[in-house]
């Protein structure tokens, strides 16, 4: 984490040394990562760079905790207030259409996230990525909380299974938006009410499956 030097740096340098190590990790990811491109774009010597930061990987780990940060603190300034009152079609819909908000406007974040969720090559992989995911779940979690409350998700369906499911396919979903050609087969608009449709038939078939009331056997 930060050394004390970091924390006495004026906000607008501290700022400036994130946004760049930000762009860099999010283009090339941590292995390729070259923090004598960070160092050059943020205008400072490498010797400085390594008073701020004990190494490379102290560095990274602090920009993914400051990304994450300003990714929960947008989510605080909308103040969407997930709840028991709240259809769940909305909530699932309200979150999906939040989460393509956030990340078209922060674009390095999401690519960042991207890196971190499919690459292996920094220290500690598997802390990291769990570390990310617990805060990236948080809306998913209370979604199957209160489903199986409304007695809409069964009660039955291991909560852990369900997370998965949903958590998978809505990262996927996301991915549609950002990443062109990714599956041009769904003919994914850009528009609110294109988004919406989709979203309204993802959720559909989450909630009702794809089976057709055969348990899944095979009668031929």
């Amino acid at each position: 984490m930060p050394t004390k030097t970091f924390v006495s740096l004026n906000k607008k340098k501290q700022d400036l040394i994130f946004q760049v190590a930000l762009e860099e990790f999010a283009d090339c990811g941590y292995t390729q990562a070259s923090t004598n491109t960070i160092c050059k774009k943020a205008g400072i010597s490498k010797g400085s760079m390594f008073q701020y930061f004990l190494n490379k990987e102290d560095l990274f780990v602090f920009v993914i905790r400051r990304a994450l940060k300003e990714i929960t603190y947008m989510y605080k300034t909308e103040n969407i207030t997930y709840n028991d009152s709240m259809e769940l079609k909305e909530i699932f819909i309200s979150a999906c259409s939040q989460m393509i908000r956030f990340y078209e406007k922060l674009p390095n974040h999401y690519r960042l996230y991207l890196r971190v969720n499919y690459e292996v090559d920094y220290p500690d992989w598997r802390t990291i990525r769990r570390y990310v995911n617990r805060h990236v779940t948080a809306v998913t979690t209370k979604f199957v909380e209160i489903g199986k409350k409304k007695s809409i998700i069964r009660d039955d369906v291991r909560t852990d299974l369900a997370l998965f499911a949903i958590n998978n396919m809505l990262f996927r979903l996301v991915e549609l938006f950002f990443i062109p050609g990714l599956d041009s087969s769904l003919n994914v608009g850009q528009d609110l009410d294109s988004r919406n449709s989709l979203l309204e038939s993802v959720y559909t078939m989450l909630l009702q499956g794809m089976g057709g009331g055969t348990n899944g056997n095979d009668s031929n």
